[in-house]
């Protein structure tokens, strides 16, 4: 029986001298020296009740807190931290760019590449509907990148019906759902580039978890990544379904947010694979050519038909990259020696060219640094040009002059 502290003596006689009291309970001490902690019942109904909801909403995988894991003690380093440096005309675009998004990010005074690391973890959960990993029921942070990505993640405060599976081994993946669905721009900065120090470091058998109704490019992209790696073997996981893994590597991301800087030793890398796999080889002289955006639902240039006869008179074809399958889309800018576009996930693919000057379209009231930070990577020559304001899908116009100008200087 247990002596609430409302009692004033225990059953042999000890009397109660001193009573410390919580919100949860009380701490009694006796005439002979002997404590003993009280627990109110109101306060252990409420522990039950809790335990009781965590499970129900578990049960539906709806997780509604999250952990971070940055400093696990199985953490290993595989790259430091290091800033990026900017000349004047450089952060003059960079601070233009962090003011047209309220300075939520702001490069203009350097860009800190972070640690790059591989963390070991035992007994998590694996969500199918996100690439999400669930420790101790609270989603870990860094598998969905940041803070800040946690509300654009289906693992956190979104209920699903999902199966659960136990497995046995050692697995990981690059999963960045449902940003990187059908986007090659997040499978190439979000995802792809996490497996490098995965598969140079790892060399006992190892599962990578993926999902079978990917875009083929990213199928295809992710088996020359593994061409190499016999230890390394595909694995897929459906959307409703949760696995209970036995030990997980969990890569950390190489990219920042708005940014497509990528280290270049992970570039080269990247690019090798890829180009291989699609058997790249260069048969047209250098190429010029301009992105359209015509046929795109947002983020159009809605004067292009006042610069695509000065284009086409330096030179430029003018391609939508959404006619073009992704074997032809590297094909074209490994080729390209000039490419202007608007700003688009169409640019992701200079990440294939091999030295390339780039001028990008912005629109004045949202100015994107990613292309940008990917070009001072490559060592790529980068001139931006903003344009008149976006209007709701963000279409705007830009300074044939400008344009113009820009052309007579290649």
């Amino acid at each position: 029986m247990l002596y609430t502290c409302g009692d004033v003596r225990s059953p042999n006689g000890m009397q109660v001298t001193e009573v410390k009291g919580q919100k949860t309970g009380c701490v009694c001490r006796f005439s002979t020296g002997f404590l003993k902690i009280c627990t109110f019942p109101a306060y252990t109904g409420l522990l039950m009740l809790k335990k009781l909801l965590s499970s129900l909403l578990y049960s539906i995988s709806y997780y509604y807190t999250y952990t971070s894991l940055l400093h696990h003690p199985s953490r290993r380093d595989m790259m430091g931290s290091y800033v990026m440096q900017f000349n004047e005309e450089e952060r003059t675009f960079l601070e233009r760019a962090a003011k047209s998004i309220n300075y939520v990010i702001d490069y203009s005074l350097g860009m800190r590449q972070r640690d790059q690391y591989l963390l070991t973890l035992n007994d998590v959960t694996f969500l199918g509907n996100s690439g999400a990993v669930v420790k101790n029921g609270a989603v870990v942070v860094e598998s969905v990148m940041e803070v800040n990505r946690l509300g654009k993640s289906t693992a956190f405060k979104t209920p699903a019906l999902m199966l659960p599976n136990k497995k046995s081994g050692l697995y990981t993946s690059v999963l960045h759902l449902p940003l990187s669905k059908t986007s090659n721009y997040h499978w190439f900065f979000d995802c792809l580039p996490r497996l490098y120090f995965v598969l140079q470091q790892v060399k006992k058998p190892i599962k990578i978890i993926m999902r079978s109704d990917l875009p083929a490019f990213q199928h295809q992209t992710l088996q020359f990544i593994l061409q190499d790696h016999p230890h390394a073997e595909l694995v897929y996981i459906g959307e409703h379904e949760k696995w209970e893994v036995e030990q997980f590597i969990l890569p950390s991301f190489m990219a920042n947010s708005q940014s497509a800087y990528l280290p270049i030793e992970v570039c080269n890398w990247m690019q090798q694979k890829i180009w291989n796999g699609y058997n790249n080889e260069r048969t047209n002289p250098r190429r010029r050519i301009y992105i359209s955006r015509a046929i795109a639902k947002k983020r159009r240039v809605l004067n292009e038909e006042a610069f695509l006869p000065i284009l086409m008179q330096y030179g430029f074809e003018i391609v939508k990259a959404e006619e073009l399958n992704y074997q032809q889309q590297v094909q074209l800018f490994y080729d390209a020696e000039t490419v202007v576009a608007p700003h688009g996930a169409g640019l992701t693919n200079l990440l294939f060219s091999r030295d390339c000057k780039v001028l990008e379209f912005h629109p004045a009231n949202l100015v994107k640094t990613h292309y940008f930070l990917l070009c001072k990577g490559l060592g790529f020559e980068y001139t931006p040009l903003v344009g008149s304001e976006g209007d709701a899908k963000e279409n705007y116009t830009v300074d044939v002059l400008a344009v113009e100008h820009w052309l007579q200087k290649l």
